[in-house]
């Protein structure tokens, strides 16, 4: 007996979708008995290919579940739902907080004023004019300003329009690469389960560019496009510092497979990129190091970027909790520090080895970045934790995706009320639900 067979040419059509699955499995070398017999047909899914792993004994009823299209045993609310219908779970959302928040005021007002947008407004002014009123500029990193200010001139358009479209631009390409990727549920799941990622995507922030160029990267390595990779991994890094890891993981990955050329190719790539970054910085600030020094004034008296598992988050809870923070953001703080260490736990369990044992270096950058951000003393990690962990939540879903329900009524509940809470976060709770939260 064999231990799997992979039919990689295995397109997935309507015609294919209604072979009879004995029939396969004799075209494999099995006959009937060891058909009825073998075990189990687990889906790989990713890039159209199916894997038969003989593991339990149910082998023809699980397989006719995945090959029957419409039959009883693959009732429709259980297919893997499509791009199509994901992209417009997000349209939807998309819709509903423009409705609930664009009723109470402004757009672009609120778009201006949201989070970080006037820091990186601020350093788009700076590169546009190309001189510097004050040292003390944000601690922000200069890759997501660039691409603002490159979109603004070549489309004649202002800073604040072109930080907007970039972010919803961006949060649809970073859904289309998390689909591809790791599927129709966790894409899905995504999307809505934590309403922060609506809140940037519409209003704007550097989380959708950051996704998009780290899983461009991803995507590029599960095809052997190293310096791809590499690349896309060192311009996120740009955007965000903690890409990184992602660069960091990729030498890994290479080191492991003693690919030594390409690891110092891809070397050299992230050091060009990281030159080339410098260089306008260091001109226009007098120092390279100028977000660092902006940093290190939100760790406090840590003095470090870094302190034991939760130190940091515990501190900020604590002081949340015997401050005027609402018992709900409270609970809402508190879910995802426990959302974060289930899913790097269940990335290294041995269930998940063989879903994980082809994207090594997914699996690392999803435990570096979380344990660093676990470790991480910024003042007030227990309200940033949540968006924080935005960029890896992709990957925890995939790691915990047997626990995701397979029912699109709940999926797309899930997503209208995550929408109507992404605006009451902005436009306050009674605005939008007509209500308050004792």
């Amino acid at each position: 007996m064999h231990d799997s067979t992979t039919l990689g040419a295995l397109p997935r059509t309507d015609s294919t979708a209604r072979l009879n699955p004995e029939s396969v499995l004799c075209e494999f070398g099995y006959t009937p008995t060891d058909a009825a017999q073998a075990g189990s047909v687990g889906e790989c899914a990713r890039l159209g290919t199916y894997s038969l792993h003989l593991a339990s004994p149910k082998l023809k009823s699980w397989f006719q579940t995945m090959f029957s299209r419409g039959s009883a045993a693959a009732p429709a609310r259980s297919r893997e739902p499509s791009l199509g219908e994901v992209l417009l779970m997000l349209a939807m959302m998309f819709g509903v907080h423009l409705w609930a928040t664009c009723r109470v005021g402004g757009f672009w007002e609120r778009a201006a004023a949201w989070f970080d947008n006037s820091c990186y407004l601020e350093i788009a002014t700076v590169i546009r004019t190309w001189h510097s009123p004050s040292p003390d500029i944000s601690q922000h990193f200069w890759g997501f300003p660039f691409v603002i200010t490159l979109v603004s001139k070549l489309f004649f358009i202002q800073p604040l329009t072109a930080l907007v479209l970039l972010s919803a631009l961006a949060s649809v390409g970073a859904c289309i690469l998390v689909h591809r990727l790791y599927g129709g549920w966790v894409a899905a799941v995504f999307i809505f389960i934590n309403f922060e990622w609506i809140q940037l995507a519409v209003n704007g922030g550097s989380e959708p560019l950051f996704m998009c160029l780290v899983y461009g990267a991803f995507l590029a390595a599960r095809s052997d496009r190293w310096n791809l990779a590499a690349l896309l991994a060192a311009l996120a890094t740009t955007v965000r510092p903690v890409g990184i890891f992602a660069l960091f993981c990729f030498a890994v990955v290479l080191s492991k497979k003693r690919s030594y050329k390409r690891l110092v190719v891809i070397t050299t790539i992230g050091l060009a990129i990281g030159a080339l970054y410098i260089t306008p910085v260091w001109i226009l600030m007098g120092t390279p190091l100028v977000s660092f020094h902006g940093y290190r004034q939100c760790w406090g008296a840590y003095n470090y970027p870094l302190t034991y598992p939760l130190g940091g988050w515990m501190s900020s809870f604590l002081a949340g909790l015997h401050g005027d923070t609402r018992w709900y953001s409270l609970t809402f703080d508190a879910v995802w520090p426990v959302l974060a260490i289930a899913g790097i736990v269940a990335i290294w369990l041995p269930r998940n080895r063989q879903r994980f044992s082809g994207i090594q270096a997914e699996a690392l950058f999803a435990t570096l970045y979380t344990l660093f951000f676990l470790c991480y003393t910024d003042g007030v990690l227990a309200a940033s934790f949540t968006r924080f962990l935005i960029p890896v939540l992709p990957l925890l879903l995939y790691a915990l995706s047997d626990w995701i329900p397979r029912d699109r009524r709940l999926l797309w509940a899930g997503a209208f009320v995550s929408a109507l809470l992404s605006a009451a976060g902005l436009v306050h709770f009674q605005n939008v639900f007509g209500f308050s939260l004792p």
